[in-house]
């Protein structure tokens, strides 16, 4: 991977807003597909693999290192986690408000270099963390005292941060050593296996849904997941988790907007203070690392 920003090529930058553009959308399709959210998250991945594959096929499967593989696969479970809780809590609190915490995962970044990588931290991201935390209090701190259903919403998408961030360190980790839809196709085919066998274990219907629920599940595996993190993959493999985490902030803005004029959801006036104090606290971390 390299180290000099200044040399990345401007294609990875682009393709990874791009990629922040389609999973923008993310959190809508799982609102509008009227399914259960872990159901929702297999056909994801399907949908996904459905389109990769002739991809894949075209530029020649190749199997990776034992080393790598194993990653692949720990990333892959870690994005099923992510996934899985982030799914239950759009369907628990709004959309808007799930993505904004589950975007708090570069703080989670920051911490996993810490205590994994051992890299130092400055002031300012111990500052950024403290205004971060303050400001997911702000956003979530009422309903979990009259809501606790809400509540539990909340705390399943913060949980869903601490997955993603795992994913994304160790997708930096792997990057450099294997291409964008090699990664993809393995880290996908791991994926759909674990999500079927929660699935199958939680007796969840598979069949027998409308045509828009359907269409809810294409598209999101195929616009959200397939194109979008197919670009987000590619920019990691020349930009850090570093550079890539701050960007993915647009996502829960872009998600507030949509849900706004598509689902008709409203933020209260202390979530929309709170979600720019969580932006701030996370741009701060991100300054710090």
């Amino acid at each position: 991977m390299k180290s000099d920003i200044s040399q990345t090529p401007v294609k990875a930058y682009i393709f990874l807003l791009l990629g922040v553009f389609c999973i923008g959308w993310s959190a809508i399709f799982v609102k509008m597909a009227d399914a259960p959210a872990l159901t929702s998250g297999f056909y994801r991945y399907f949908f996904c693999f459905l389109g990769l594959f002739p991809i894949w096929l075209y530029k020649k499967i190749k199997i990776p290192d034992t080393k790598t593989l194993s990653l692949i696969t720990l990333g892959a479970l870690f994005f099923v986690l992510d996934m899985s809780l982030w799914n239950l809590s759009i369907l628990k609190t709004t959309a808007s408000v799930s993505t904004l915490l589950a975007n708090n995962a570069s703080v989670f970044v920051g911490l996993g270099s810490l205590f994994i990588f051992k890299q130092r931290l400055s002031k300012i991201y111990w500052i950024g963390l403290f205004v971060a935390t303050f400001g997911v209090f702000l956003v979530a701190g009422r309903d979990f005292i009259e809501n606790p259903n809400v509540g539990v919403g909340h705390l399943m998408a913060i949980g869903a941060a601490v997955f993603y961030a795992g994913y994304m360190l160790l997708t930096q980790q792997v990057r450099g050593s294997i291409d964008t839809v090699n990664f993809m196709g393995w880290s996908l085919l791991t994926c759909m296996i674990l999500a079927w066998f929660i699935c199958w274990q939680q007796d969840l219907p598979m069949l027998h849904f409308s045509h828009k629920t359907w269409l809810s599940f294409a598209l999101s595996g195929l616009f959200c997941h397939l194109i979008g993190w197919l670009s987000i993959n590619y920019a990691l493999g020349f930009l850090p988790a570093s550079i890539v985490s701050p960007t993915l902030l647009i996502q829960p803005v872009l998600t507030s907007i949509i849900s706004f004029f598509l689902l008709h959801e409203m933020l209260r006036t202390e979530q929309i203070i709170g979600g720019i104090v969580v932006l701030f606290g996370v741009y701060l971390v991100n300054r710090g690392k």
